[in-house]
Order: C-alpha cells, then sequence, then structure tokens
C-alpha cells in the first residue's frame, strides 16, 4: 500500500503543469497589454479628429507600458547573463525601446485618430512580444519563427 502511495504521489507531481518561466510570464503580460491597447485604438478610432487624450502617469496602462519595457529590458539581459541567442537578447531591447517611444508618442500625438494608430501600433507589439517571449525560457527559436537579426545596441 506504501509503494502505491509513492507512486501515486510521484505520478501526481509529475503531471502537474510545468512551471511557467519569464518568457511565459511576459508573453502573458503582453497578452493582457494588447487587449487593453486595442480597446483604447478602438475608443480613439471612434473619435478621429477629437482633440488627443494624453494618457496620465497615473494611469495604469501608462505604467504598465513601462513596466514591460523594463521587464523586455531584463530578459535581454538574462539572456546576455546566460549566453542566450543573441538575436533574442537584441530582440527584446528593441521591444523595450519600442515601447517607450509609444508611450511618448502618445503624449505628442495632436489627434485621437493619430493615437489610435499608436495604440494600434502597440498591440502589434504585444503580439510580437507574446508570439516570440515563450523562446526566452528554453533559448530556442521555432523553425516557424524566422526572425530578423540585429546590430549591437
Amino acid at each position: 500500500m506504501r509503494k502505491i502511495g509513492v507512486v501515486l504521489v510521484a505520478v501526481l507531481l509529475s503531471s502537474g503543469p510545468a512551471l511557467a518561466g519569464p518568457g511565459a510570464d511576459f508573453a502573458d503580460f503582453a497578452s493582457e497589454l494588447r487587449g487593453e491597447a486595442q480597446m483604447r485604438a478602438g475608443d480613439a478610432a471612434s473619435r478621429p479628429a477629437a482633440p488627443a487624450d494624453p494618457i496620465d502617469i497615473e494611469d495604469p496602462f501608462y505604467f504598465e507600458l513601462e513596466q514591460f519595457s523594463v521587464d523586455a529590458m531584463r530578459l535581454s539581459r538574462a539572456l546576455t547573463e546566460t549566453g542566450g541567442p543573441e538575436d533574442l537578447q537584441c530582440i527584446f531591447r528593441g521591444m523595450s525601446r519600442d515601447a517607450e517611444a509609444r508611450l511618448g508618442a502618445l503624449n505628442e500625438a495632436d489627434s485621437a485618430g493619430e493615437q489610435a494608430r499608436i495604440y494600434r501600433a502597440i498591440a502589434d507589439l504585444m503580439r510580437d512580444a507574446s508570439e516570440i517571449a515563450p523562446a526566452a525560457d528554453d533559448g530556442a527559436l521555432g523553425a516557424s519563427m524566422p526572425l530578423p537579426t540585429c546590430s549591437a545596441g
């Protein structure tokens, strides 16, 4: 009976979901941000000629986009420290910079229509991040996803 209990515990422990790594967590976060960006794009697109609504520093989306930028840079550095693929290091650095630039662009936009385009671009960035980020956990890229190479920087 004791042997069955040990085997049962071993089976239960091994059949549980695998622990998510930082790449999978980042992908989930990006997916959430994508939904918010799409919603905001739709709202802004419904009134394209209206003056732009600056995104306030107290707006949760502002904070989350900044956090995305920090997390992307953190993933890039972690890959650098562990000798991970250079293309992924570069891609996450680029995502970090892109998120910061788009956050600035939201506040520089003159019209809601311009902000709608920026929010759509943020949604696209988040889609890309959610597709690419899991590769950081295993350090390998799927053959079906060709990625651009980038120069140092």
